[in-house]
């Protein structure tokens, strides 16, 4: 019977007996202090927390903008419930190493666990991690500076995670910032660059406290196999025991090239390899690309040398020698100005005027307005015209606002409808963009801002009127179209006008470098194997300041373009080194979503 009502005699209401110490708690209940609502907050979120499933099951997955894929689930499994959230995640490049160190992010951060979060990388890679938490995470960013990072949040299951680039973050004064903290999560991408004890961006990563730990890299092992030995030895001390030890065991003495049976050391090495093997099964996660089937269809690329006009070439070669000549002996303010009126002169002709005029040079800024031709727009527009003519998307890019607004007007008079997409637009007038490119608009001129996580599939043709000094922007801008969820071959031109420094940097990176037929993230692989802080976009500059013509600047740069193929070679051993030793590192158990998170 329920306690408010009762039934008596002639069926009606009477007021319930009450038990006979009813009245003692009620006057006990009294007696206590009244509940704060900050206690009564806490002890909910105690009680949500408490009433939560296990790591076999996702609870974050509801509150992703995308469909992870099952290796991807895999591997934050097995970091979440194997590893407990202590792992190095060294999947191949391109299969998702950023998505999973995601999961595992957001994961941790809904069960409460993670709500001082830390993520350290290169400095080119530090916005594309910022776009990848808040686009598909729901995660907001921070970017720590020199000074730190705004705490406006602090407090709450919403502080923002922290981004911060290796090479500001092991200076002084924001190492000390870092070190105070005690960070609920850590995550160290490319930390291959961490791996030497010695380095100041190591040590950094040794002084951190962090109860979870993350460390993002598809090559762990470099040249010598203690270069495991440091990475694992971060997220699991003692773990392979002590260096000493591990030399012994996995470190052995030359050996003759002699054709005969093996010595008898070659059988240590063999069971010491299966030892190794499943000791990284408590530390590591691996997949490579034979294994999840995740193929991508042919990125065929093509180079359009395009002859200018005797008026083009005439103001940019007075540019290039007025650069050389002023940049001997320039601060890096003005270097930076001087390298970008250089890259505008390989842009447009026209579109370069407004920077000379800023620059002080007006005599070649008259020369720029006076220039009407430009070779490389007209090829641009029989070329785009042939691709649309196809039934194709074309996506276009430049570098420069100034040559984007010429590029439209130009497509426009040849009858080309065109979506244009730069930086300056609002949320709303950048998706407007997108939609119009993605239904009746067959072109899409845009700036690098198109790299801000926007996903063109649906186009397979795409066009560089204009070439990055940056060999990641490149790769970015592919990144665009030639991705996962891509089912077309992509066709991708390079323009570029003969005799200009662009037409040298894309002989580098295409016959050197290979740069399009790396899978995207691979580029970034190589060049951090020329130095930590190696800018390719600097040691272009520097060696056209310090050529005395254009014959040298060629030599220059094609030895710049050996130290690439030094470097590529490096990548494929070690990448050829890190298969060997963790051929045997399996994904661990399933794991199941939320019925929530079933999509």
């Amino acid at each position: 019977m329920h306690a408010a009502t009762a039934r008596g005699p002639g069926d009606g209401l009477v007021e319930p007996e009450l038990p006979p110490h009813y009245g003692v708690l009620l006057d006990q209940l009294g007696a206590l202090a009244p509940v704060s609502e900050q206690r009564r907050a806490l002890t909910e979120a105690a009680i949500d927390v408490w009433r939560r499933p296990g790591f076999d099951t996702f609870a974050a997955v509801a509150n992703l903008r995308f469909e992870p894929f099952d290796h991807q689930l895999s591997a934050a499994s097995v970091v979440l419930q194997r590893m407990s959230g202590r792992a190095i995640l060294a999947d191949e490049v391109g299969l998702g190493k950023t998505i999973e160190a995601g999961i595992v992010l957001s994961e941790l951060r809904v069960r409460g666990l993670a709500r001082r979060v830390l993520v350290l990388a290169p400095t080119g890679l530090v916005g594309q991690w910022g776009e990848e938490l808040e686009r598909k995470f729901a995660v907001p960013t921070v970017v720590a500076g020199a000074g730190g990072w705004s705490e406006e949040s602090t407090g709450t299951i919403e502080d923002p995670v922290v981004l911060a680039s290796l090479a500001t973050a092991r200076r002084s004064s924001l190492r000390d910032l870092l070190t105070e903290v005690a960070w609920d999560l850590v995550v160290v991408d490319e930390a291959h660059r961490v791996r030497n004890p010695r380095t100041a961006s190591s040590k950094l990563v040794r002084t951190l406290q962090a109860r979870f730990l993350l460390l993002l890299t598809a090559t762990p092992v470099e040249n010598r196999i203690d270069d495991l030995y440091h990475l694992v030895s971060l997220v699991r001390p003692g773990h392979l025991g002590t260096i000493a030890d591990f030399r012994r065991r996995h470190t052995l003495p030359e050996r003759a090239t002699a054709s005969g049976p093996p010595p008898p050391e070659a059988t240590v090495e063999v069971a010491a390899l299966g030892v190794l093997r499943r000791s990284l099964r408590d530390v590591m996660v691996r997949h490579r690309r034979s294994e999840v089937a995740l193929m991508l269809p042919r990125r065929l690329a093509e180079t359009r040398s395009v002859v200018p006009a005797d008026g083009e070439a005439a103001l940019y070669r007075l540019i290039a020698e007025r650069v050389r000549s002023e940049g001997r002996q320039a601060g890096a303010g003005r270097s930076m100005a001087l390298r970008t009126v250089l890259r505008l002169a390989g842009s447009s002709p026209r579109a370069v005027a407004p920077t000379l005029d800023r620059m002080g040079w007006s005599d070649l800024a008259e020369l720029g307005r006076s220039t009407q031709t430009c070779a490389k727009t007209d090829a641009l527009g029989a070329l785009v015209h042939r691709h649309v003519a196809a039934g194709e998307k074309v996506i276009v890019f430049t570098s420069f606002r100034e040559t984007l607004a010429q590029l439209v007007a130009a497509l426009d008079a040849r009858g080309l409808p065109v979506a244009e997409y730069h930086g300056s637009l609002d949320r709303r007038a950048k998706d407007a963009a997108i939609a119009a490119f993605e239904g009746e608009v067959d072109v899409l001129v845009s700036t690098e801002s198109a790299g801000e996580g926007r996903n063109l599939q649906f186009c397979h043709a795409m066009i560089n009127f204009d070439l990055p000094w940056n060999p990641m922007q490149i790769e970015q801008r592919l990144g665009r179209i030639h991705r996962i969820g891509q089912t077309h071959d992509v066709v991708l031109t390079n323009l570029v006008s003969r005799g200009t420094i662009e037409e040298r940097i894309l002989d580098v990176l295409h016959t050197k470098l290979n740069l399009f037929e790396l899978v995207v993230g691979e580029l970034d692989m190589v060049l951090g194997r020329v130095g930590e802080d190696f800018q390719f976009e600097e040691a272009v500059f520097d060696a056209h300041v310090a050529s005395v013509d254009d014959a040298e600047l060629a030599d220059r740069l094609d030895a710049l373009g050996s130290t690439l193929v030094e470097a590529g070679a490096e990548y494929a051993g070690s990448r050829a080194r890190t298969d060997d030793l963790v051929a045997e590192v399996d994904d661990g158990p399933a794991v199941r979503r939320d019925a929530a998170g079933v999509r």
